[in-house]
Formats: C-alpha cells, sequence, structure tokens
C-alpha cells in the first residue's frame, strides 16, 4: 500500500488524519525523516506529521524511533473533547498506516516528558509546530541535538492573526513569533539559511548544540511583539466567524468542512478522495465555491 512515497499518499494524510500542510511540506518532512536515529517532534496535533515522520523512517530501512509530545489541550478540533480521545485518534492513523511500533507518544510538553528520550542518543531530527516558543524547547535540548541535527520549524511567517469570540478578541502572535526566532537563529549562524515550503522551514543546526540560544537574544525578539499589526481584510474576518461559529454549533460538520476544504486545495485535480462517507457531495460544493472564489 505504502511503497513508493507519492503525491496521492501526502494529500490522503489531509483528510485520515486531518492535516493542517501542504503534501509538499508532507513528502519533505517524509524525507527527511529518512536521515533516522531519534526524531522529535514537538506539537503532536492529530498526528498528520507524525505519520509522515514515521513512514519516513520505515522507509529508510536505518534503526530509529519518533517521540512526539503535546499535552493534547486546546486547539481548533472542538469535536474531539479529551485527551483520550485525541491520542486513540492518533493511535488509529498510525496503526491505519502499519507505524504504531515507530512511534511514541507522550501527552506532555517537552519540558514535562524529556524523561521520554532515550539516555545517551542525540537527537537527529527535531520538528517543532508548538506554540512558537521555539527558544523554550531548544533550551529544553540543551546539549542532546547532534551537531548537524535536520530541523523542520512549522509557522515561520510574518503574520499575526487576530480571533473575535463574542465580545473579546484574541490575539495569535506564534507564526511571527517562529518567524523572528528563526530567522534570528540563521542571521546568527546557528541555523543553515535552509529552505522554506509555504510556512514550513526546512534546514540544519549549524553551531555547538550546547550554545543554540542565548537568553538576551531571544529577549530581543521577544520585544519586537510589544507592538505588531494585523490583517484587517474583511473577507478573512467573516472567514474567521463564521468558522468559530461553525465549530460551536456543529464542531464534527465542521472538522469535516475543514478536511474537505483542504483536500481540494492541495489534492491532485486527477486523485480520489479518501474521504469518510458522506463527505463526496460536500467536497462538490466546496470544489464550486472554490473555483467561485479564485
Amino acid at each position: 500500500m505504502l511503497e513508493g512515497a507519492n503525491a496521492e499518499l501526502f494529500s490522503e494524510l489531509i483528510v485520515t488524519c486531518d492535516g493542517m500542510l501542504s503534501p509538499q511540506v508532507y513528502a519533505r518532512v517524509y524525507e527527511t525523516a529518512q536521515r533516522g536515529g531519534v526524531i522529535v517532534e514537538v506539537g503532536t496535533a492529530l498526528g498528520a506529521a507524525t505519520v509522515a515522520l514515521a513512514l519516513g523512517l520505515q522507509s529508510s530501512g536505518k534503526p530509529g524511533h519518533v517521540f512526539t509530545f503535546d499535552p493534547m489541550t486546546g486547539g481548533p478540533r472542538r469535536s474531539i473533547k479529551t485527551a483520550e480521545q485525541r491520542i486513540a485518534r492518533i493511535e488509529k492513523s498510525l496503526a491505519h498506516y502499519g507505524v504504531a511500533d515507530r512511534v511514541t507518544i507522550t501527552p506532555q510538553d517537552l519540558v514535562s516528558g524529556l524523561a521520554a528520550l532515550p539516555k545517551g542518543e542525540d537527537v537527529s531530527v527535531l520538528m517543532l509546530d508548538a506554540d512558537g516558543r521555539i527558544d523554550r524547547d531548544l533550551q529544553v535540548l540543551h546539549g542532546r541535538c547532534a551537531s548537524d541535527c535536520s530541523m523542520i520549524i512549522d509557522d515561520v511567517a510574518d503574520r499575526v492573526r487576530v480571533k473575535r469570540r463574542g465580545a473579546t478578541y484574541r490575539i495569535d502572535s506564534k507564526m511571527r513569533l517562529s518567524w523572528l526566532l528563526t530567522n534570528m537563529l540563521i542571521s546568527s549562524g546557528k541555523l543553515s539559511s535552509g529552505q522554506r515550503l509555504v510556512d514550513t522551514y526546512f534546514g540544519e543546526l549549524t553551531c555547538d548544540p550546547l550554545q543554540i540560544i542565548e537568553p538576551g537574544d531571544a529577549l530581543a525578539v521577544y520585544r519586537q511583539l510589544v507592538f505588531q499589526s494585523a490583517s484587517a481584510n474583511r473577507i478573512q474576518r467573516l472567514r474567521s466567524r463564521v468558522l468559530e461559529w461553525g465549530q460551536d454549533l456543529a464542531p464534527d460538520l465542521a472538522a469535516r468542512c475543514r478536511r474537505v476544504y483542504r483536500h481540494v486545495k492541495y489534492g491532485p485535480a486527477h486523485s480520489e478522495p479518501a474521504a469518510e462517507d458522506g463527505d463526496q457531495a460536500l467536497e462538490d460544493e466546496v470544489r464550486r465555491q472554490v473555483a467561485t472564489y479564485h
């Protein structure tokens, strides 16, 4: 089933695992994991990237293991109400792709769950996709990364999002924080210039693993978050309101809509969707809406 990674496989992750990234990014995650060794993912979500990492490791034939960390709270998927439901969903996806034995799920943040990592082994691949605090996670792994550790950092974009809930507004600076910190590490020679696919950075550690983050450098970055601006695009604000409304009233339907939209947006035009029962009519409607919008 999984011999020969292809566009269809990585598009399928968007539906089966409710993946948030593009197939090209999942393909690159897969390729990066072929390095083998200890692979650490911070921010599991529903496990799409976890599956890509495990499949890449499996295809390499090299020894190694994927360790993924996430407290399993929050996030946009309100149809999944407990940590137990979320873990069960991830485990189901790992079993579906035949890689459950290659992954250890730790339902804690990296700080609390660090003991899950094997002692005496360097981290060969590190994927950071939590809350933007990549400085914190790199400090936690102080001296634990290989000197040429492969780095994947998601949500690297100069973007601030504002979401309204009732009479309050939520300011989401995660992407801008990741962008500022990643650029700081690159300009200071700690990370390679690497490559960016959509909003995901792929590169390598290029410094002594004991000197990745200096507290003063990170503080200078956080000071840049004091004053910032966010998009006032009316269409985006309307879309956000509709999504919030849908997630409150019908979280399962909202989740289906997100999956189908991403499949239409990223999936190959010739491929058949690996959708759940009943999604085909919804997908046809979304295709019409996307075509109209563009």
